[in-house]
Order: structure tokens, then C-alpha cells, then sequence
């Protein structure tokens, strides 16, 4: 039996100066969104050994706060849109238990659970806000079923059927009403209207063991419900002013089908390579579906299907007075996305480590997309435009750390 209980507090407070000249206007606004999210979390659970296997009980409570305070100080001719309104709150309770039951056999394994959830949200919005004259609330009561069936040929040789159901819930940041000026070209916004998004997924899959490799092989489906991104749509509200908005929405169902490869051999007993390659077909079916901000406007998924992989590989070399080297290239190639593809990206990551004192201290340097190749780019058209999106995330970075074992 084990419990836990945990408080945590995050601060987001960013603002944008606009610097805006063209050959309509020379505009200066401001603006400021600070957010202060809340989070508590209570936990138990239960693990109790059986003579084949083991059972195991848990129940959880989740309970986050995150109100916004949005400041606005418009220029001469400023483009940030009006009655937006000065603040929201955003409020989720989760109450979830789960069991689990694992049955271990001489040639078969029997994993099964159920995770039973209910949620209540709501999202309250500033009455000074013309664009989303309703607050929303509402709650969901949803099981999450698993099983899994594992068939062990020999003890390095296994089949295993695999089956579950999980939920991706959009947070504030997806929810909020503020828009984000840090693009007012192509200006972020979110949608509190958003609900959650659901998939089931099916997968077949083989894993052979060797002395120092495994090689696994899978086959799967997944089916997605109520997927939400975000949309493109252009803004002809403003004559003087070309404006993309990009707002999160629910964009219908999709299905992912593919096959993972992975394997891993120790090369020496210093040197370990491991890598993987996901080979998937994705379709995304049609859909059209209503925007509401700045102004009530249809939008239209078109039905589109192609084919896209990933790959990775990692080399871990340990060498002489404890240094440790570890090298890790990855890649993934254009994909489609609704309204239009995800181009192509690539990662080269390094890492290095060294203990001493007895392996009681660590110190460690590493490197992240080394060549800054990997943030997201998006080319999509629509309707009177288009657009090339990129969004480099942090996804260069450099850390030096230090650990110490008392």
C-alpha cells in the first residue's frame, strides 16, 4: 500500500510589445497574460503479490485552478481585436479508481484492467467577451478497458495481443480565449469550447531475445475520435489588415495503422546500439465544423491519406575512469496534417557523463537537437492563402548537471 499527495504551482506571465509598421498603418499595442496554475493531487495504491501473478487497486483525486488575467494596452490603429475582456477561470475535478489483474503461466501471460473516470470541467469567461457569450461546464463519466495476451513459445520468444483505450484532454492553454500576439500574422487562440479527445488502439506484436539484443516487432491500429488541432482560417473582418487565425478545434475521427520495428544488441560490453523504425499509414477524414471567434464561420477537414516513418537510433559507448558517451540521431519525415503536410525533421543529440568519488557524484552535459532541425513546420493552404508555420520550441538545448549520492 503507498500514498501520495502532492501540491504544485506553475506561472506564466508573458507579454508582447507589437512593433507593427506596413503601408497601412505604423501600430504600437501592448499586452499581457499572466496565469497562475494550481494543481492537487491525492493518490493511493494497492499492489498485493499472488501465488501466479499479482493484483493491484488504486484510486486517485486531481483537482487544478488556473485563472488568466489579460491586460491590454492598444496603440494608434491597433490591430489586437476588441472585447476580448480582461480575465477567465478554468477549472477540472478528476476522480479516477482502476484494477488491474496480472496472471503469469508457464506459456501465457493474462493482463487485464479497468479504469474508471469522471470528470467534471468548466471555463469561465469574462461577460465583457463578445466572441463566446456562453461559460461552459459539463462532466463526463468514461471507462478506459486493457487487456493484453502474451503466448511465450520459449522464454526469449513471445507473441502478445495487445488492446486499450485512453483519453487526451485539452488543457487551458487549448482552451484559452486570450490570443497569443507573439505571430499576429498568423495569431494563436484557443477554444473553450474543446472537448476531449478519445483513442482506442489494437496492436499485434513478437518480441525474440538473444544473449546482449532483443528484436521487437508490432503491427497496430489506432482509431481517433474527436481529434482537436489547431485550424487555419483567414480573417477578412479588417480590409486594411491580413490576419490567419490559428484556433484549436475538434476536427472529426482519424485512423493510424503501421508497423514498429525496434532492436537493441550489445556491440562490445562498453558499446550498446538500439534503434527503431515506425512505418504508418494516416488518414484523416473528412470533417467541417464551425469557428466561432472573431466571427461565426465554417471550416472544412478534406479526406486525405499518406504514407509517413520515423526512425531513430542510439549508440551508449562507456570508456575508461567512468565517462559515459551516449549518441542519439533522429528523423521524421513529412506527414499530412488536416488542411495541408507536416514537413520533415531531424535531432542530433549527445550526451556525456562522468562519476567519480567512488561513483557517489555525477556530472553530466548534454546537447539537444544540436543542429536546431527539429522544431515543427507546417505548409497548409486554404481558402484565400497560405501559410508556412514554424515553431521551434526549445528543441535546442544545452544542459550541465551536477548529482550528489549522500
Amino acid at each position: 500500500m503507498s500514498a501520495n499527495a502532492q501540491y504544485t504551482q506553475g506561472l506564466e506571465d508573458e507579454t508582447y510589445l507589437l512593433n507593427d509598421s506596413s503601408a497601412v498603418q505604423v501600430g504600437r499595442d501592448k499586452t499581457n497574460i499572466r496565469a497562475i496554475e494550481n494543481t492537487t493531487s491525492l493518490s493511493t495504491d494497492y499492489v498485493r503479490p499472488l501465488q501466479s501473478g499479482r493484483l493491484e487497486l488504486g484510486a486517485k483525486m486531481r483537482v487544478r485552478r488556473l485563472p488568466v488575467d489579460n491586460t491590454i494596452s492598444p496603440g494608434n490603429q491597433s490591430i489586437i481585436y476588441p472585447d476580448l475582456g480582461t480575465f477567465s477561470d478554468w477549472g477540472e475535478n478528476l476522480y479516477a479508481g482502476y484494477i488491474n489483474y496480472l496472471l503469469e503461466k508457464e506459456k501465457y501471460d493474462i493482463e487485464a484492467g479497468l479504469r474508471a473516470e469522471q470528470t467534471n470541467v468548466f471555463y469561465d469567461v469574462d461577460p465583457a467577451n463578445g466572441y463566446y457569450p456562453e461559460n461552459d461546464k459539463y462532466d463526463y463519466f468514461e471507462l478506459f478497458p486493457s487487456v493484453r495476451l502474451t503466448y511465450k513459445i520459449k522464454d526469449n520468444n513471445k507473441f502478445s495481443i495487445f488492446y486499450n483505450r485512453r483519453i487526451d484532454r485539452p488543457g487551458e492553454p487549448e482552451l484559452r480565449v486570450f490570443p497569443k500576439y507573439d505571430d499576429p500574422e498568423l495569431l494563436k487562440v484557443g477554444n473553450p469550447y474543446l472537448r476531449p479527445q478519445f483513442t482506442d488502439a489494437f496492436e499485434l506484436a513478437h518480441k525474440y531475445s538473444w544473449e546482449g539484443g532483443s528484436f521487437f516487432t508490432a503491427v497496430y491500429h489506432r482509431m481517433i475520435q474527436d481529434q482537436y488541432m489547431r485550424i487555419f482560417s483567414f480573417d477578412d473582418s479588417n480590409p486594411d489588415y491580413d490576419i490567419v487565425n490559428r484556433i484549436y478545434q475538434n476536427t472529426g475521427s482519424a485512423t493510424n495503422t503501421g508497423v514498429e520495428l525496434l532492436a537493441s544488441q550489445d556491440i562490445l560490453n562498453t558499446w550498446k546500439v538500439s534503434g527503431n523504425f515506425n512505418w504508418f499509414s494516416n488518414q484523416i477524414n473528412a470533417y467541417q465544423g464551425i469557428l466561432l471567434f472573431p466571427f461565426e464561420r465554417t471550416f472544412t477537414i478534406q479526406e486525405s491519406t499518406a504514407n509517413a516513418w520515423t526512425g531513430k537510433i542510439t549508440s551508449g559507448l562507456e570508456l575508461p575512469k567512468n565517462f559515459t558517451i551516449q549518441l542519439t540521431c533522429v528523423y521524421y519525415s513529412k506527414k499530412n496534417v488536416p488542411q495541408g503536410e507536416e514537413l520533415a525533421r531531424s535531432s542530433i543529440d549527445f550526451g556525456l557523463k562522468k562519476a567519480f568519488w567512488s561513483k557517489k557524484a555525477e556530472l553530466t552535459l548534454s546537447a539537444s537537437d544540436i543542429f536546431n532541425k527539429f522544431g515543427i513546420r507546417q505548409r497548409v493552404t486554404n481558402e484565400g492563402f497560405s501559410a508556412l508555420y514554424e515553431n521551434y520550441f526549445e528543441t535546442q538545448i544545452f544542459r550541465l548537471g551536477f548529482r550528489y549520492k549522500l
